[in-house]
């Protein structure tokens, strides 16, 4: 075959490709109508240009270029010629100074990181201020970081960020002016959970940068997406070069000047497919030297190359040990929202006041809901599901009868999770993204229904039935990610489930497009709009399959189109069916909880509580004409049961519950997967603890192994529980920091004769620092706290502004102890009653604790029997006492 000879014009075409497409985008019309005129271009290239239009102007520009090195040298220097024309309309480089340079490199950032909103539901007008609807989100800040194993769902831990915490608290404001200050350098890291908003802030942080005049910052931003695709070694100064062509003509004197004035943002390391080898990477501090990209990022983040640059680098929790702390210098988490952000939130997102406040109603009094709201994307989610769908759990005009009594059924009061309205509303995680999913296709994919709300809720079934099989496409390939703990995916994954251009896969998935300067192409990459979604979507095909009567690991494999093997899978298929439909069925659901419990990373959590939501008849309904045939009742059920939740599978997640081999962790999760099964033996399991809990504080037999983590998840389900007696439970420090999300929200707290310790006051610290701490009572009697816990507690009690009663006989706390509560006395308000009994004080302490009482007014009570007190110095302490009638001390010998 006869290649053609590329020429001058096409080379330059080529190389200038970047620039063309930066610089030249916006004068796409009038060049294609001069290229046209001088037939440069045919109409029939015109069609094809324009065709790219939906992927906006910059991609027309590269089909342009494209088009042009097809048609050969003619056609490219013709375009070079009419390009001249135009060149007095674009800021050429090298001709204006520094000044406009900056001016354009900013508004450039600003349109690339302009707000993205989730499928345009709640789109903006253009014009608007794309500030308007921000809700802030919170921060916690801390001098480095400490390297944790990650042992659940990372999920999980967001809600309980908002109490456990022990950082400094910060709002956007507060990191934004901390980056961009003259003297910060050096790395800091922002760590959150997917759906935190750690994309939202960059692209925060970079238009508000845009639009102040002040910054003397350079604001380089970079993610570590765009950096997979760098295949060959190139240097740091050509890569930036590349990136922000119009940087070019000053960008060796800056960063070889003044490094310090740069603020180099890396967004997205746990999606870099390099590893980072920071022991071993060569150093290397020159700038226009060539190495592997991993390189560049190590000498970066080691403050290498471009020493003082600041560093923000982005990640999720599980990629953050990536970098060894000594170089993380402050280290920032994504807590979220917090109850009054969400609140707000809602309120933004929503089309009226009175439908924000129903939609606030419904989570604020769940709390599973209400935890995970505390993550911005399933705030959208839950807004989504409860705003335009909330109305799928009513039963639809043309479902069947026996779905009708399903409903009916399933619409009667519980005593712990039922809900109780005539029109109920999700109260399941599993039953919101059933609704948000009905809600895309209903409401939000093009051309899929008209008409109102109502008759698009009528025709429901008919569109779910017509659209499931690419869902069951979209979901094989979602739990074969998931499978692969993959959440990239590429063009040939779509290919290979059939799903190359179906409109209901370009709504759940975000397409990364992106070109690799060293070899002018394109890749493409896909990710689902949330982690979250991937893992509904995966679990909403394994149910499917299963119910379907196919094994969802075999929908996996791509087909080979032989006909004998497709011939043995419908034999085989037809085996199952009709064979042991029902052991078949079961060993799969075993099989998927199953996988939550071997992966010990957690990362299976999410999809073992959607695969066990959808397991419930009520909730598999909202999703009716989705499953064949409506629910495979024959399948769940052993014999016809009233309870709407399969038997079978509670007994399964009871018996997980009962393994003495299962992890903390995994035990949390299992009860997260009953209450997505909607057990109606939760609250009785509780109502058992408590007994439990009852009889051994008064000394009757009982198990001293408990598992605590099943207690706190279940204490969560009970907002109205306000004393927490766990006296003589055998509970240590490691028990008590199973039960630190729920520790602040009881107003007695009694954990008397526990073997807690210093490591166990610690664990309080924490409570006791916690902005929503309600306890009023804290009890601590004979808990082995000694001085050095006494002095760990008082710490926290100077911040902490709730604590009133505060018992703690028997802890050997000496006179040192009494000194750090006399310190603490000279500055608490709070206290009014502190019990001391049997604690070695001698003469000495009581001194201390008088001088220090001469200050504090406010204090009721302080009684410290049987300490080691002379005559002398009971008679002292009785003296006092008469100078302060408000005062009652109890003293003896």
């Amino acid at each position: 075959m006869k290649v053609m000879a590329v020429g001058a014009c096409s080379t330059e075409i080529q190389q200038r490709r970047v620039e063309l497409v930066e610089n030249y985008s916006k004068h796409l019309t009038r060049l294609l109508d001069i290229l046209f005129n001088v037939g440069a271009v045919t109409e029939e290239d015109l069609s094809f240009i324009r065709g790219s239009a939906v992927r906006g102007e910059r991609e027309c520009m590269r089909v342009l270029l494209d088009v042009l090195n097809g048609r050969g040298e003619e056609s490219c220097r013709a375009f070079l010629y009419v390009l001249k024309s135009v060149e007095g309309e674009t800021t050429k480089p090298g001709q204006a100074n520094r000044q406009e340079h900056l001016k354009k490199h900013k508004d450039i950032l600003a349109r690339q990181h302009s707000q993205v909103d989730y499928l345009s539901i709640r789109g903006h007008n253009s014009g608007q201020d794309e500030n308007w609807n921000l809700t802030d989100i919170t921060f916690s800040r801390q001098a480095g970081y400490a390297s944790l194993s990650q042992c659940r769902h990372e999920s999980a831990g967001v809600g309980d960020a908002f109490r456990t915490h022990k950082d400094e608290i910060c709002l956007f404001r507060d990191v934004y002016e901390n980056l961009l200050s003259n003297l910060s350098s050096g790395v800091n890291m922002l760590s959150g959970v997917a759906g935190s908003g750690k994309t939202t802030v960059v692209r925060r942080l970079v238009r508000e940068w845009a639009a102040e005049t002040t910054s003397s910052k350079i604001v380089i931003s970079l993610s570590f997406r765009e950096l997979n695709l760098i295949t060959q070694e190139q240097s740091l100064q050509d890569l930036l070069s590349d990136h922000y062509i119009h940087l070019k003509p000053f960008l060796h004197e800056l960063m070889s000047s003044n490094p310090n004035q740069f603020l180099l943002i890396l967004d997205g390391l746990d999606e870099f497919c390099y590893p980072l080898n920071f022991e071993h990477t060569p150093k290397c501090s020159n700038p226009e030297r060539v190495q592997p990209i991993q390189s560049i990022v190590v000498n970066l983040i080691k403050g290498i190359l471009l020493p003082g640059t600041s560093i923000f680098l982005t990640s999720r929790p599980h990629a953050v040990s990536k970098v060894p702390p000594v170089l993380v210098s402050q280290f920032y988490s994504l807590l979220g929202f917090s109850l009054a952000q969400q609140k707000q939130y809602f309120e933004q997102n929503c089309s009226s006041p009175e439908a924000a406040a129903a939609v606030w109603a419904s989570v604020s009094s769940h709390k599973p809901l209400l935890l995970m709201c505390h993550i911005p994307a399933f705030c959208w989610i839950v807004s989504t599901a409860l705003h335009d769908g909330g109305s799928c759990l009513c039963p639809d005009p043309v479902s069947d009868k026996s779905g009708e009594k399903v409903l009916e059924k399933a619409n009667q009061p519980n005593s712990s999770l039922g809900p109780s309205e005539e029109s109920p509303k999700p109260v399941t995680i599993t039953e919101i993204y059933c609704c948000f999913v009905k809600s895309i296709v209903l409401f939000h994919v093009q051309g899929r229904c008209e008409g109102s709300h109502h008759n698009r809720l009528q025709h429901a079934p008919h569109v779910l039935g017509e659209i499931q099989p690419i869902l069951r496409n979209l979901g094989a390939m979602a739990f074969k990610g998931l499978l692969e703990r993959r959440f990239i995916f590429e063009s040939s994954d779509l290919s290979s489930f059939n799903l190359d251009s179906t409109k209901i896969s370009q709504v759940f998935l975000f397409e990364i497009l992106k070109e690799d300067r060293a070899s002018l192409t394109f890749e493409k990459g896909f990710h689902f709009i949330h982690t979250s979604v991937q893992e509904f979507l995966a679990a909403l095909y394994y149910v499917l399959q299963s119910l379907s009567g196919s094994d969802p690991f075999l929908g996996l494999k791509p087909s080979t189109g032989r006909y004998l093997q497709s011939a043995f899978k419908q034999m085989a298929s037809a085996f199952n069916k009709f064979g042991r439909p029902r052991k078949l069925f079961r060993r799969r659901i075993k099989k998927a909880l199953r996988c939550g419990v071997q992966h010990q990373s957690g990362h299976m959590d999410l999809f073992c509580r959607f695969v066990c939501g959808l397991l419930v008849p009520r909730t598999r309904l909202i999703l009716n004409g989705f499953f064949p045939d409506g629910p495979k009742m024959h399948l769940l059920l052993c014999q016809t049961s009233p309870d709407p939740t399969p038997p079978f599978l509670l007994h399964l997640l009871h018996s997980q519950l009962q393994s003495s081999t299962l992890s903390p962790e995994r035990q949390v999760n299992v009860c997260h997967c009953l209450y997505e099964a909607q057990d109606a033996g939760l609250s009785q399991r509780l109502q058992g603890w408590m007994k439990v809990l009852s009889q051994q504080a008064l000394g009757q037999s009982g198990p001293v192994n408990r598992d605590w983590s099943e207690l706190a998840f279940l204490l969560q389900l009970s907002p109205d529980l306000q004393v927490l007696n766990l006296d003589a439970q055998g509970l240590d420090a490691d028990g008590i920091r199973r039960l630190l999300p729920v520790l602040p929200l009881f107003s007695t707290l009694s954990l008397g004769q526990n073997p807690l310790g210093s490591e166990g006051a610690s664990v309080l610290s924490l409570v006791l620092r916690n902005p929503d701490c309600r306890i009023q009572r804290l009890w601590v009697v004979a808990t082995r706290l000694g001085c050095e816990g006494l002095k760990i507690l008082v710490e926290a009690l100077k911040e902490n502004h709730t604590v009133t009663d505060l018992r703690m006989a028997i802890n050997k706390i000496g006179d040192a102890g009494a000194g750090y509560l006399a310190d603490l006395l000279r500055t608490n308000c709070t206290l009014t009653d502190i019990r001391l009994r049997d604690n070695l004080v001698t003469d000495k302490g009581a001194e201390v604790l008088m001088a220090a009482l001469k200050e504090n007014t406010t204090l009721e009570y302080l009684w410290m029997f049987d300490n080691k007190f002379t005559k002398d110095g009971v008679k002292k302490m009785k003296e006092f006492a008469k100078t302060r009638p408000n005062l009652d001390i109890k003293v003896c010998i």
